[in-house]
């Protein structure tokens, strides 16, 4: 007796009972035999829930008593914990970089990793029937690229989550959790292979930005590849599958109900092992031509929203402890199925109601015999209106509600709850194996529009209709019922004693599976998915200004810079980066904890008139990710450093020297015009003086020139002086130039001169120029906008601007033109103070040979130790040397040293390079590095097995010694580089030798 069909029971029953009982046994029982979902209108039972709950398992499971389990067709499962460890892969420092876990997916091989979600959001993998193999950091598996980012918001982007995938066919276990996350106290060796199941490797790389957690997972699967009869053209069907050979399963099959509970009454094996469905069951027990008739029906297509879709399409995760009638019900669900037993054969019909098989009429009917007639529903059993829950795919396989049918505003919706006195009947069936959303909705529809059609008959017929059976589809054409040709499906039946049949049938008709995508089809909207990691925040209106920091007095100290920015919720602080603009070179760094100031002032590191890049970043109250500004350029102020800027004391020491040479300066002013005055006054021994005026005009123009010349003695001084004047004039518009000259001497040894030109456009004096002389010392004073002196013949006659002048925080400020000091750039011993040049003024190796010529040097006394002067006999590789593997002599080559009158001393040898090796191999690396000098190893780095990095540089310098020969001495040098695996490259090496001079 079939344990999964109810009805069967009901049949057995009436069996041996009388017509008019096992007439009532079976009008009581149809409902028995109709489909899953029509069932679940009425309010009967569904499929259990709990451990044996079927569709999508949502979290991971963990613990010893998680069933074994197996997938069919398209489905999700978060799979169960196998291992899990945390460690830092031998290349992070930190021992809980990473978080690996084991987790297993499907206790059957075969499976094909489809899709992967992140807490709650789907990401991108390559899809590939096996493991993966895609390159990431070593063997991690493969890199989702949405994981791809820098760690907590700094530096490059780089992998923070990897999956590899295992199909169940694997014959060893992980190597990288094997190498790298066994650990005493979670031991994963080489014998965790998970032979025959399907399980994922997962990687999660540490980072307080993206993880407020364990990272969560839900893995879309294929499902087990299935024998589909349909496909087996040995049993009429047409293809490759054969029974007998499970390689040859799988297909589009594998999401088809009847393809699906067809290999569960066939029964599930591992390795010859019996692990879940029926078992020993025969194939001549499933009558072929009825299964591929119904797969046939699940293969043909429907208009969808999105195109040509397959009728009928199921798929869920299966638990093996649970009843094998509940989990061929949950299938059937998803297809309007129906299954039936008749003397230990099992079939299956499916979908809107096949062609007719048998045909009858009123005259065929046993009157002898109780009729029982159900014209309508009863108000328990109505229903006018049905809305079911399923997985959605869209919506991280969450239980989604399909909308309801018929649509609440309908005519439709109106007429029936106007049948039911104006109630609403809902009825809510669970699809748990359909994630398909059109085809929910399509299932609504049949479900409901075939519970309306509430004619049921229970009937005799005679001996010619024994080959009946239930599922099977016939025309009655009754005149008493008012019937032509109307379908109806057989639910049940029980043959009698006498060869008289009994029928409970159930009016059908084929347009109830109608489907009109257009009109019919409610398009979904999901509620969305978290996305995860969420997006970056930029900072808001972030800006930079130059800036100058003043003391109390409001005069400038130092160039600074202002960054200033949006105040956000959220923000804990602002964190900054200044570089050079010249170069990308780091100047400083640096944060503000109270974001709501909304602003910041730099000085630290900030040098005047320089150009700088500035960028900000908000740092968030909880961990997210946070983006960088752009770099904003900004040109700091010309704010230089004053004599305020140094001690007390130093600053008097300045202020009195420039004080007493102003006081001089003032001094000769003062006394040239007191002895000027003097000789004005009174009445000199002797005095003339010539004066001149030549002058041109008409009407406004005017042009003049006027000369005074005068010499005076007196009994106490001598003066003469004499002055120039050149005037232009047009209108308003003069120019002049004024050129003065005055020369004294006194009767007590004083003696001072003065002269000044001076060149003026509008009574705005533009430039000129001021000498001042006293009995020792003199001072020139000029004002120009420009100073240039000019070679005639030399540069183009362009000339020269050897002097710059300005202001530093209103401080007048000269400064030299360096590049044109000397002629030659040099500075000739004659220019030297003798003395002033001592050792403690010359840097170490500065005064080379390669510094010039000494020429002359002439000594009392010179003792050099040996090697005190030396001239170096160089030998530089500048250009890379790529060796791959396998031993490989990198240079060989012979250093010649003239070692003339160095008999017998000791001459030393350098060399130095930089080699670099890479290893494909993470983890694995053996090369050795060698320099040779006269055929002896002078240094080297060899790595075996388990170095510490897959690419590395590593500067080697060594060193040796000669002895001289008084001749040419010939030094053999040669770089070696041996491996087994790596790729070595040379990046450049300097071989010399410091051949000493006596």
């Amino acid at each position: 007796m079939a344990i999964f069909t109810a009805i069967a029971t009901a049949i057995s029953a009436a069996f041996f009972a009388g017509s008019a009982i096992a007439t009532s046994i079976i009008a009581g029982g149809l409902a028995l035999a109709t489909s899953y979902a029509v069932r679940a209108l009425t309010g009967q039972p569904q499929q259990q829930s709990g451990a044996d709950a079927f569709g999508v398992q949502g979290k991971l499971a963990g613990g010893g008593d998680v069933p074994r389990s197996f997938g069919l067709g398209y489905h999700a499962t978060a799979g169960s914990l196998v291992y899990a460890n945390t460690h830092g892969a031998a290349t992070y420092d930190t021992p809980n970089a990473i978080l690996t876990q084991v987790i297993a997916l499907s206790d059957l091989p075969g499976e094909r990793l489809v899709g992967l979600w992140v807490n709650g959001a789907r990401v991108t993998i390559a899809l590939g029937d096996a493991d993966y193999t895609n390159p990431g950091i070593g063997d991690l598996g493969y890199a989702v690229p949405e994981y791809i980012r820098p760690h907590n918001g700094e530096g490059s982007p780089t992998p923070h989550l990897w999956i590899k995938f295992y199909n169940g066919t694997q014959t060893a276990a992980d190597a990288f959790v094997v190498a790298h996350c066994n650990s005493a106290e979670r031991p994963y060796t080489s014998a965790h292979v998970g032979k025959g199941i399907c399980y994922a490797v997962v990687h999660a790389f540490n980072d307080e930005n993206l993880w407020s957690g364990f990272p969560t997972f839900k893995f879309e699967l294929s499902g087990v590849p299935l024998y589909d009869p349909s496909r087996d053209s040995t049993v009429g069907g047409s293809g490759a599958h054969r029974y007998g050979n499970p390689s040859t399963w799988g297909g589009d099959g594998d999401n088809y109900p009847a393809v699906q509970i067809y290999n569960l009454l066939r029964g599930f094996s591992y390795g010859g092992a019996w692990l879940y469905g029926l078992q020993n069951t025969s194939a001549a027990r499933l009558p072929v031509s009825n299964w591929i008739a119904q797969i046939d029906k699940c293969r043909s297509t429907v208009i969808g929203a999105s195109g040509p879709e397959p009728s009928y399409r199921t798929g869920g995760q299966v638990n093996v402890n649970a009843q094998l009638a509940n989990a061929i019900e949950a299938f059937l669900t998803g297809c309007q199925g129906r299954i039936s037993e008749i003397g230990g054969f099992y079939k299956i019909h499916l979908g809107a109601p096949d062609s007719p098989t048998f045909t009858f009429s009123d005259g065929d009917i046993l009157s002898t015999e109780t009729q029982v007639y159900r014209p309508f529903f009863s108000l328990a059993d109505s229903v006018n209106g049905i809305q079911a829950t399923y997985p959605d795919p869209a919506q991280g396989w969450n239980t989604a509600t399909a909308p309801p049918y018929p649509s609440p505003d309908s005519e439709l919706a109106e007429t029936l709850k106007a049948r039911d006195g104006s109630r609403q009947l809902m009825a809510d069936p669970s699809f748990d194996f359909v994630p398909f959303a059109e085809q929910v909705q399509r299932l609504q529809k049949s479900a409901l529009d075939e519970a309306q059609r509430a004619r049921t008959h229970t009937l005799s017929l005679p001996p010619a209709f024994w080959i009946v059976e239930p599922g099977d589809v016939g025309e009655w054409t009754s005149q008493r019922n008012g019937y032509d040709a109307k379908q109806f499906r057989v639910d049940a039946m029980v043959d009698r004693a006498n060869l008289d049949v009994i029928l409970s049938l159930t009016e059908v008709d084929p347009s109830d599976y109608d489907w009109d995508s257009a009109a019919d089809f409610t398009p979904v909207t999901g509620g969305g998915t978290i996305s995860n990691p969420p997006a970056p925040q930029a900072i808001d209106s972030f800006d930079a200004q130059p800036y100058t920091l003043v003391d109390s007095d409001g005069i400038g100290r130092r160039p600074a810079i202002l960054i200033s920015w949006g105040v956000q919720p959220g923000i804990a602080a602002v964190q900054f980066e200044v570089r050079l603009a010249s170069d990308g070179s780091s100047v400083t760094r640096g944060r503000s904890d109270r974001p709501t100031a909304g602003n910041l002032i730099i000085s630290q590191s900030i040098l005047p008139a320089t150009d700088y890049q500035v960028r900000g970043q908000f740092v968030p109250s909880s961990p997210r990710d946070m983006l960088w500004s752009d770099w904003l350029d900004v040109t700091t102020p010309d704010v230089r450093f004053s004599l305020a800027e140094f001690d007390a004391a130093l600053t008097a020491q300045v202020t009195t020297l420039r004080d007493a040479l102003q006081d001089r300066i003032d001094e000769a002013i003062n006394r040239i015009a007191s002895i000027a005055s003097d000789v004005a006054a009174r009445a000199p021994l002797d005095k003339q003086s010539v004066r001149s005026q030549l002058a041109a005009r008409s009407e406004d123009a005017l042009a003049q020139i006027d000369d005074v010349r005068t010499v005076a003695v007196t009994t106490e001084a001598a003066f003469a002086s004499f002055s120039t004047a050149a005037t232009a004039t047009w209108g308003s518009t003069t120019a002049f130039v004024e050129n003065s000259a005055t020369a004294i001497a006194t009767l007590d040894g004083y003696a001072a001169a003065s002269w000044g030109v001076s060149v003026g456009v509008d009574g705005v004096i533009t430039g000129s120029i001021r000498i001042d002389g006293g009995a020792s010392w003199s001072a020139v004073t000029i004002q120009a906008d420009k100073f240039q002196i000019q070679l005639t013949g030399y540069n183009g006659d362009a000339p020269l601007k050897p002097f710059t002048i300005g202001a530093v925080n209103g401080i007048p400020a000269i400064g030299i033109n360096g590049a044109n000091m000397y002629l030659d750039r040099s500075i000739f011993a004659n220019a030297i103070v003798a003395k002033s040049i001592t050792a403690s003024e010359i840097a170490a190796n500065t005064v080379t040979s390669d510094s010039g010529l000494i020429g002359a040097l002439a000594v009392k006394s010179l003792s050099l130790a040996d090697q005190a002067v030396t001239v170096p006999v160089v030998q530089t590789l500048t250009s890379n040397v790529v060796g791959g593997t396998g031993d490989r002599v990198y240079f060989s080559f012979n250093l010649s040293i003239d070692t003339t009158g160095l008999s017998g001393k000791s001459i030393p040898i350098y060399a130095s390079l930089v080699a670099q090796w890479e290893n494909d191999n993470f983890g694995f690396v053996d090369s050795v590095h060698q320099l040779y000098i006269n055929n002896a190893v002078v240094c080297g780095f060899h790595a075996g097995n388990g170095g510490s990095a897959a690419i590395s540089l590593v500067p080697l310098v060594g060193s040796t010694t000669i002895t001289g020969t008084g001749g040419t001495v010939t030094v053999p040098v040669k770089a070696l580089f041996q491996s087994g695996t790596a790729t070595g490259v040379l990046a450049g090496a300097t071989i010399f030798a410091m051949a000493a001079k006596r």
